[in-house]
């Protein structure tokens, strides 16, 4: 995992960072290894974000220790920005299985979103809105509060990994 002193102080300052190859992830991400994970989980991990079809997407829901490099990512982002730990944090993970475009919206914590599968655009809305490009091993961190749309180019997989903890405010 790589963040540089620039980045880390840019998330300590709660300014929206993207971190191009954060994590060299040698697994292959893909929908078999979605399925293993429902096959052995509750059937109450997952729920879909929206009514559809192919566009559906997904989201997992307490992934932290499904993969030792869930809960290494988890473990690492709280230790570097020494979150207070909150029962509400924790890895989830979204995946689609067509390109799509989703809601403007904001979540009430900060996320750090680490790509797994495919290729999504994340726009920041602000006085400038831009876009962020992300790419298996890519991560976008995104403060609470702070608006944005997922736009899907290709199915996708990330993991989005949330911190409640207002140290960041």
């Amino acid at each position: 995992m790589l963040l540089n002193k620039e980045q880390v102080e840019s998330i300590k300052n709660r300014q929206v960072t993207h971190v191009k190859n954060f994590a060299l992830l040698e697994r292959e991400y893909d929908f078999n290894l979605m399925s293993e994970f429902l096959e052995e989980r509750d059937n109450r991990v997952l729920t879909k974000t929206n009514i559809g079809n192919l566009r559906d997407v997904y989201q997992m829901l307490n992934v932290t220790d499904y993969l030792q490099e869930f809960r290494t990512f988890f473990d690492f982002l709280l230790k570097t920005f020494k979150f207070t730990p909150d029962s509400r944090d924790g890895v989830e993970l979204f995946f689609s299985f067509a390109a799509q475009v989703g809601a403007v919206h904001d979540d009430t914590e900060n996320v750090f979103i680490i790509g797994l599968k495919g290729k999504t655009i994340y726009r920041v809305y602000g006085v400038d809105n831009i876009d962020y490009e992300i790419n298996k091993g890519d991560m976008i961190f995104i403060p609470r509060g702070i608006r944005h749309k997922v736009i899907a180019l290709t199915p996708r997989i990330i993991a989005s990994i949330g911190y409640f903890d207002k140290k960041l405010d």
